[in-house]
């Protein structure tokens, strides 16, 4: 069968006990197969990401931007991949207790628990914010690469910040949300949830919403009260999107299986569950009436938010545990089969696909012409968007878990070296009042050939082909979840057996 061709709904689609859709067929499992339940065209209206911006030339506030998880900013990043400065937590040790929103190892895993940013940044008014494996929280000058302040939290700062009115708030793995003073480092409360916050807290008129590795989702508000409090899982890891009156979040059970919810966003009530095959780590994007995810099963879905009804859904070769970045009609998101896809947001297909070398964990980062996305083969990619050409690439010393974030001229991210990098002009094209540290012009700031890819890191048409099994290795011990999952429903792909 042609990897294009669409598939009968009643293929597609299995009824679970309690009436909910549920996923089944999705085609081979070599990156390319696609399942369309609808004929539903794109709507052509304007993404949510415009409609509601948060970032700008001088902010990407919170995890993916916005509490859409957007991942877009209109601003233009860096065009070439200078190296401005880097800032160091500490020094890299053995092993990377959970990786970001996994419970599995992975090859090449960084080498101590205690001192690797996996969290991704946030940048407001020249201050980047990010979290550290040694347990700080750290706030940076931007444009100097010089540290502010350093925060303690105790254990793990995994959770990406959240910042607003002089406010910064994150998660760390001691169990509680922390907010700390933007301008003197200080804390101001911190509030004690029921587990370890992985989570990034999602902020929207005055209330942080976040999961816990308990299970729970809390909303708190900017006093440190809380509003809600509902479990919902055995695990959340998912940063929730919040649209309207509603928040979406992944969820992670203990049996392998997941879905996403929809929470009153006043009351905690669930309203929608959209089920899924597999756990749920990542993030959850919504535009125009469309929640995108992906699971450890390997597929990425497209659902209907108010009917609950898959739109599509696509299986590739690894888990998508990166968050999905939606704009104008194409779906932007990378997977642990390394390759970071570009497809049409209304059915599916590809449009390109680029090739790095190792395990994408990293949540794209969006502008109006670049795709910025680290990979565990320790390198941040710039993309071309419209071609799927690698613009630069920055090689640092270990694994780029963390999510870029885009500010005029430059791009903010952590890697597992411990490291924290400025990529690009901080400065954007404004006087320089301090000069950077460790400013580069070294090789590592220069682009390099993705492994197993073609020279410019694309792949054609709608994929590379790999075998089944091919990119499943590095999984390790969680690799059998994705198959255990389906065989458990009836629901293997072809090629699985």
């Amino acid at each position: 069968m042609d990897d294009q061709q669409t598939l009968r709904r009643r293929a597609l689609l299995r009824r679970a006990g309690t009436g909910a859709l549920a996923l089944a067929t999705l085609g081979g499992a070599t990156g390319t197969g696609t399942v369309a339940a609808t004929d539903a065209d794109s709507s052509g209206s304007e993404p949510a990401a415009r409609r509601q911006p948060s970032a700008s030339a001088t902010q990407w506030p919170q995890f993916q931007a916005d509490a859409l998880n957007s991942g877009y900013t209109e601003t233009p990043g860096p065009a070439e991949g200078s190296v401005a400065w880097r800032y160091d937590t500490g020094d890299p040790g053995a092993a990377t207790a959970t990786p970001p929103a996994t419970g599995t190892p992975f090859d090449e895993a960084p080498d101590d628990a205690r001192d690797n940013v996996v969290s991704s940044p946030a940048v407001v008014d020249g201050t980047v914010y990010v979290g550290s494996n040694d347990g700080f929280l750290y706030a940076i000058d931007a444009v100097s690469g010089e540290e502010e302040w350093a925060y303690e939290t105790g254990q793990e700062v995994m959770s990406s910040p959240a910042v607003a009115d002089g406010t910064v708030y994150v998660g760390s793995h001691d169990g509680r949300l922390h907010a700390v003073g933007t301008d003197s480092g200080e804390r101001e409360w911190a509030f004690e949830a029921d587990g370890p916050v992985f989570a990034s807290p999602a902020y929207r008129d005055g209330t942080l919403y976040v999961g816990t590795q308990a299970g729970s989702m809390y909303a708190v508000d900017t006093a440190g009260e809380e509003v809600w409090q509902r479990s919902v899982a055995d695990r959340v890891d998912s940063t929730a999107a919040v649209v309207d009156d509603t928040v979406y979040v992944g969820l992670w059970n203990d049996d392998h299986t997941g879905s996403v919810v929809a929470l009153d966003a006043a009351t905690g009530e669930q309203t929608k569950e959209y089920p899924a095959t597999g756990e749920i780590a990542c993030s959850p994007t919504v535009v125009d009436g469309v929640v995108y995810f992906g699971d450890y099963a390997r597929t990425i879905y497209a659902v209907d938010t108010g009917t609950a009804e898959l739109v599509w859904g696509r299986q590739f070769d690894g888990a998508i545990l990166a968050s999905p970045v939606v704009v104008d009609g194409t779906v932007y998101v990378g997977g642990f089969d390394g390759t970071l896809w570009a497809m049409d947001a209304a059915n599916g297909d590809i449009e390109w696909s680029f090739s790095t070398g190792n395990q994408i964990f990293s949540s794209p980062a969006v502008t109006r012409d670049t795709v910025y996305v680290g990979s565990a083969d320790h390198s941040l990619y710039a993309v071309d968007r419209a071609t799927g050409d690698e613009v630069f690439s920055v090689e640092t010393d270990r694994p780029v878990l963390s999510s870029p974030a885009v500010t005029a001229g430059a791009v903010f991210v952590g890697s597992s070296d411990s490291r924290v990098y400025a990529v690009g002009d901080p400065t954007g094209g404004e006087s320089v009042s301090a000069t950077p540290p460790e400013a580069t012009d070294d090789p590592t700031a220069t682009g390099t050939a993705p492994v197993g890819g073609s020279g410019d890191g694309t792949t054609a048409d709608d994929g590379p082909g790999f075998g089944a099994l091919g990119a499943l290795g590095a999984l390790g011990v969680g690799a059998w979840r994705r198959f255990g999952a389906a065989e458990r429903d009836g629901t293997a792909a072809d090629g699985d057996e």
